[in-house]
C-alpha cells in the first residue's frame, strides 16, 4: 500500500461518477468531447499504473491473468469502439471496497503523505468538476465555446499565469475561476512542500 494506490482509488472512483455522467450528455455537445479528453488522462494514468503494478509483481502472468489484464481493459478510454469495456472499471471500485482496511491502516499510519494525496486527487476533481462547469455557463454567452478553448483557460488559471486570452464572464464563472486559482495555489504550496520533505529525508 502506497500514496499512489489510494490516489488511483479514488481517482477510480470519480472515474466511474465521469462515465456516468457521459450517458446523459449528447455526444456531439463539446461538454462530453472535454469530460473524454478528461477520461483518456485518467486512462493514462491507469495504464501506468497497471505497468506500475505489472514491474512490481513477484509474479507477473499470475498477475496478468488474475487482475491484470481488468486493470488493462479499465484503461481503454471512452470511445464508441470500446463502450462495452466501460463496465471493467468497476471492479477497480469493487477492489478499492474489499481493501477498505488496507487503505484505513495505511492513512493512520502515514498521515502526512496521506494529505498529499489527497491534495493531488482534490486538485484533479476540482480542475474536472470546474472546467465542465465553466465550459457549461460560458459557450453561449462568453469566449469559452468549445472543449479546447476550456482546457486552455484552465490550464492558465490553475497554474496562475492568466493570459487573458480566454475568460468568465458571468458571475458563477467568475467564482468558479476564484476557486480554481485558490486550488492552483494550494497544490503548488503543497508539491514544494512534498519535495522538500523528500530532500530532508535524503539529508538525514
Amino acid at each position: 500500500m502506497s500514496v499512489s494506490n489510494i490516489i488511483i482509488s479514488l481517482l477510480s472512483i470519480f472515474s466511474i461518477f465521469l462515465l456516468t455522467l457521459t450517458f446523459f450528455i449528447s455526444h456531439e455537445s463539446e461538454i462530453y468531447q472535454l469530460i473524454s479528453y478528461f477520461d483518456f488522462i485518467l486512462c493514462f494514468i491507469f495504464l501506468i499504473d497497471f505497468f506500475t503494478q505489472l514491474s512490481r509483481a513477484e509474479n507477473k502472468w499470475k498477475y496478468f491473468y488474475t487482475i491484470g489484464w481488468l486493470d488493462l481493459l479499465s484503461s481503454i478510454p471512452v470511445v464508441n469502439e470500446f463502450r462495452f469495456i466501460r463496465v471493467f472499471r468497476v471492479f477497480r471500485v469493487l477492489r478499492i471496497i474489499k481493501s477498505t482496511r488496507l487503505l484505513i491502516a495505511f492513512i493512520r499510519r502515514n498521515k502526512a503523505t496521506s494529505l498529499y494525496g489527497f491534495i493531488v486527487f482534490t486538485a484533479f476533481t476540482t480542475l474536472v468538476l470546474t472546467t465542465t462547469s465553466v465550459l457549461y455557463l460560458e459557450q453561449d454567452v462568453g469566449n469559452i465555446k468549445t472543449a479546447e478553448d476550456a482546457l486552455w483557460w484552465s490550464f492558465v488559471t490553475i497554474t496562475t499565469v492568466g493570459y487573458g486570452d480566454y475568460y468568465p464572464v458571468t458571475n458563477s464563472g467568475k467564482l468558479l475561476a476564484s476557486l480554481l486559482i485558490f486550488c492552483g495555489i494550494a497544490s503548488f504550496g503543497a508539491v514544494i512542500s512534498y519535495v522538500n520533505r523528500i530532500a530532508v529525508s535524503f539529508k538525514d
